[in-house]
């Protein structure tokens, strides 16, 4: 990994427990970044993750603004990367004023801290923003979110940018990435490993489930962002939209087969049948596919040693079962 950042480079991450949040901390803690003095804001499980980082993770509710804002205004950050949010479609739309003040609200208060700092806001988005109608999706594509999720990281992107035009010293990076998986707490923890609790459930009990072939995604290792997301801060090109994806197609139902064949399930489509129409709940975009030429361009062009990653699902299960102690 490149080490071109300035010394002590400040970075502030939102969501640090999360998942995503969690990788984003172990990659910004990796020995060659000493250069880099990094805090997370964790809450609802800060005390769970507190020991793995015990230097850098600080317990605050981002979504008090005197708190959020005492904190920033001390710390003063050079970057940050603002991770948290509801992800949930379902749970957006079944409280849509909470998700709007996690959602948009905390970036709303994020762009004024950033300028009163002068931070770069660097705002992780979704796939969500599109509608799916006509991938592959370029950063300049025209959006049209169909859940509220998407709305919500749709008016973000929206104020950001506003706020660039408003003021040219505020700067931003805004990445799109898809469906994440990684290292987690418990399978209910992402829609990916969601899955295979489904699974297991189908094999304990030998009776067959139904589960998604009409929604297509393309599952993305929270390490491979949490990379690329180091590579574009110290990339520097700012005030632009960035999108990053695995590049391996796959409906819910491949990812149930692929997990079948890592649990040792023999003639897994015995117990696993495929939906092939739109599921009801949130609406989800069909085939959100983003197109990674640009980001991947950007890195390789203004790094000397770039690490751009792309992890294999087939790869990763194993490794991800192991550590759940499922195989």
């Amino acid at each position: 990994m490149s080490n071109a950042a300035l010394p002590k480079t400040k970075v502030l991450i939102t969501g640090a427990t999360g998942l995503l949040g969690r990788a984003l901390m172990k990659v910004f803690t990796q020995p060659p970044l000493e250069h880099i003095k990094l805090v997370g804001l964790g809450w609802s499980r800060y005390e769970k993750y507190v020991n793995q980082f015990p230097n850098e993770l600080r317990k605050l509710d981002i979504t008090n603004d005197s708190e959020l804002s005492e904190f920033v205004n001390d710390f003063k950050p050079n970057v940050i990367i603002h991770a948290a949010a509801e992800r949930r479609p379902d749970q957006c739309e079944g409280d849509k004023e909470k998700t709007q003040k996690l959602n948009v609200g905390t970036t709303e208060k994020l762009i004024e801290l950033s300028k009163s700092v002068n931070a770069t806001l660097f705002y992780i988005s979704s796939d969500y923003v599109f509608d799916g109608e006509n991938p592959p999706y370029d950063i300049d594509a025209k959006t049209n979110p169909l859940s509220f999720y998407g709305k919500t990281k749709e008016e973000s992107e929206q104020l950001i940018i506003k706020a660039s035009k408003e003021s040219d010293s505020f700067k931003y990076i805004i990445l799109r990435v898809p469906v994440l998986y990684g290292y987690v707490e418990n399978l209910k923890e992402c829609a990916v490993t969601a899955v295979a609790e489904q699974v297991i459930k189908a094999r304990d009990a030998n009776q067959p489930i139904e589960i998604d072939n009409w929604q297509i995604r393309y599952p993305t290792c929270v390490e491979d962002v949490a990379r690329v997301c180091y590579e574009l801060m110290i990339s520097k090109q700012y005030n632009s939209i960035y999108h990053f994806s695995g590049q391996q197609m796959k409906t819910k139902y491949d990812m149930a087969i692929d997990m079948a064949n890592v649990l040792g399930i023999t003639n897994p489509q015995s117990i696993i049948k495929p939906i092939n129409e739109k599921l009801p709940g949130a609406p989800r975009p069909h085939n959100a596919c983003l197109n990674i030429f640009h980001t991947v361009d950007t890195i390789k062009k203004n790094l000397n040693n770039p690490t751009i990653h792309l992890s294999i699902f087939e790869v990763q299960l194993p490794l991800i079962f192991k550590d759940l102690k499922l195989i």
